[in-house]
């Protein structure tokens, strides 16, 4: 079962998009106004591990992930209501 930690669940309450550059594997997270948002790379690989963001678009330089809006587990289900 997937555990979510406090800092998570606030983080994926706020955020819109997130950006993954894999050639410089940054991370770059922004709320609905654009507000830049921290999350870490090993944060980000569970996250994307577990299903909880999927990759909606991507070109040759970066991929941009959102919230799986189909709920992974009850836990992340009561995280998207919220948002």
């Amino acid at each position: 079962m997937i555990k979510l930690t406090e800092k998570e669940k606030r983080f994926l309450k706020r955020v819109d998009k997130i950006t993954h550059v894999p050639w410089t594997d940054k991370i770059a997270a922004a709320d609905v106004s654009g507000k830049p948002m921290r999350l870490s790379r090993a944060s980000f690989t569970r996250l994307k591990d577990d299903g909880i963001i999927i990759r909606s678009s991507g070109d040759l330089t970066s991929d941009t992930y959102v919230i799986n809006p189909a709920p992974v587990t009850p836990e992340v289900e009561e995280v998207q209501e919220a948002s």
